[in-house]
């Protein structure tokens, strides 16, 4: 009688945990077909098409997938696809390895500043044209644009070449092959939201405008775009130039199942791995999300939790930074805060919760906006809605994103004073004409957050004093960095109909000062500074505009230096 022991154990593929080289793991590893997104893009024979999911949520993954399926190699990789959804048709195989492709991540784009920030992406671009140069060297290239692409390929392009490289590259690529390029961008936004929540947002979002948009706007040298990132922002910000674009957010019933496991994936996955039963505990745990109405679970928590023996706990917290999240939260009102403390609470709530979040430069001065932003980041669902004003019931997708609301929103959060506590005496001092209060104010509330926030940079400063926002905005428009006269005032407030206060402007700087400076020379220089700010608000003539209007206006040249503030009226 032959025995169990003698019958061969079944081996278990190894858990793509943390691996994102699709060949490697169509090759190897256990995963879960997902070429339908091939299929869906050829079938609506999309132009451009831009993807938002939360993080760890195999965005990287489906653009190495695309680029494996589309690019032209020496040695075709179509046995890779043999045997998958996008292989059953014959119309979608012809399409296998027929292009060049470019391919490009911005997921490590953050410097201190915008130069720093611009470097790191200098060299994300430099590195996808330095893997296409020999098509420089090809007479069907253009001369000028080759040379052009050499400085990239070398990171030693101007601003206007860089910002103009992706098209450059397109149009050289096309010449060559004879075949329009395609063009995969991966995590767009991680630079946008850095650079949004760090000072510099305007130049990161004009870069990106010509980058996207000089080769992908008309399709001219474009077969096929796709572009990744976390957040669905409204066109009329960094997607303005591209008009063919389709956004395919949480939202959107379409591409649904592109991204994350469905249920029939997870049952899949846990037989694969000899625990079927353990469903109820995944479903529990993992399950939740709603991605156009479809249940999807987490794909890296699964794969973590099958990987680490069937052990529920929260694998998705802290696996990267959510920069903008915390920024929105740092302004939060005492009524916001109380309104999420409850939604822990409670579990469910309805809100405003529009499909995008706005222009970028909006997001985080409207605390409303921490309902949608927490959708598209992942720490929520939408049970139901948007409804047509906007309204959504909003739940946690399951256990373990309640444990990290708790952890990532809440926790952060009640570390930091609520904007209204104490700038209710600034916004005060600011529509009285008083400089010395308002010098107090701001003074006191940096006391009271210095251990939060590292005082190092003028854009904690703006962020600060654009939590008047929360306050005043029932009275005042307030806007950031928008033009007025003959430029961009940090902070413009104008009256709304039928308020009786003075408009007001706010112009901020942050002096440098050199080691060991003594005090009465620190002192000097923040008065310089505040001065400074001040004039230029009048050489700027940025209250033309409201005193056309007969308004009063207010003007105030702010100058900060750790905890310490001058003011110049």
């Amino acid at each position: 009688m032959e025995s169990i022991l003698d019958k061969p154990t079944p081996v278990k593929k190894p858990l793509p945990v943390g691996n994102s080289d699709w060949s490697a793991v169509r090759a190897g590893y256990w995963s879960a077909d997902k070429t339908q997104l091939i299929s869906g893009l050829l079938d609506r024979k999309a132009t451009v098409a831009l993807f938002t999911r939360p993080r760890r949520f195999g965005k990287t993954f489906a653009i190495r997938m695309l680029r494996t399926f589309f690019e032209k190699t020496p040695e075709s990789n179509a046995h890779l696809f043999e045997g998958t959804r996008v292989w059953a048709d014959p119309a979608h195989r012809a399409e296998q390895g027929k292009y060049p492709v470019i391919s490009i991540t911005f997921k490590d784009a953050k410097g201190a500043d915008w130069a720093a920030t611009k470097a790191f992406m200098a060299t994300a671009i430099g590195k996808e044209f330095r893997r296409h140069r020999a098509a420089f060297s090809s007479p069907d290239a253009d001369p000028d644009l080759a040379e052009q692409a050499r400085t990239v390929a070398a990171e030693k392009a101007d601003d206007e070449a860089l910002a103009n490289s992706l098209g450059m590259l397109a149009e050289i690529l096309h010449a060559v092959h004879k075949e329009r390029p395609v063009i995969l961008i991966d995590e767009y936004d991680s630079p946008i939201n850095w650079a949004a929540t760090h000072g510099f947002g305007e130049e990161a979002l004009q870069f990106f405008r010509n980058f996207l948009s000089g080769a992908m706007k008309d399709g001219e040298h474009c077969r096929l775009g796709v572009i990744t990132g976390i957040l669905r922002v409204a066109k009329e910000g960094v997607l303005s130039g591209l008009n063919n674009i389709k956004v395919y957010s949480v939202f959107e019933k379409d591409f649904s199942d592109c991204f994350g496991l469905t249920e029939d994936e997870v049952r899949a996955l846990l037989t694969a791995y000899g625990h079927s039963e353990k469903m109820d505990e995944a479903k529990a745990w993992y399950d939740g999300y709603l991605f156009g109405g479809r249940e999807i679970y987490n794909p890296w928590s699964l794969l973590n939790y099958v990987d680490d023996g069937f052990t529920p706990k929260p694998y998705w917290t802290n696996t990267s930074s959510n920069d903008l999240v915390a920024d929105v939260l740092s302004r939060m009102t005492p009524k916001m805060r109380d309104s999420l403390a409850d939604f822990f609470e409670n579990g469910e709530c309805l809100v405003p919760c529009p499909g995008d979040l706005g222009p970028y430069g909006t997001i985080q001065n409207e605390p409303q906006r921490i309902w949608p932003l927490l959708v598209h980041t992942g720490y929520l669902k939408v049970l139901a809605g948007p409804d047509d004003n906007d309204q959504a019931k909003l739940a946690f997708p399951n256990r373990e994103l309640r444990r990290v609301f708790r952890n990532e929103v809440l926790g952060p959060m009640n570390r930091v004073p609520a904007v209204g506590d104490d700038l209710q005496d600034i916004l005060a001092s600011l529509t009285s004409g008083d400089p010395e209060k308002f010098r107090k104010s701001v003074e006191a509330f940096l006391v009271s957050s210095a251990s939060y926030f590292d005082m190092a940079h003028e854009d904690f400063f703006h962020g600060l004093v654009l939590g008047l926002l929360a306050i005043g905005r029932e009275c005042f428009e307030i806007k950031s960095n928008r033009e007025e006269g003959d430029g961009r005032p940090d902070i413009a407030m104008r009256p709304r109909p039928g308020v009786t206060l003075p408009g007001v402007i706010l112009e901020f700087k942050a002096p440098k000062v050199p080691p060991r400076a003594s005090q009465k020379r620190i002192e000097a220089l923040l008065a310089a500074a505040a001065r400074e700010a001040r004039d230029q608000i009048d050489e700027k003539r940025y209250a033309a505009e409201m005193e056309a209007a007969g308004l009063r206006v207010l003007k105030y040249g702010v100058a900060f230096l750790g905890k310490r503030v001058a003011l110049a009226k």
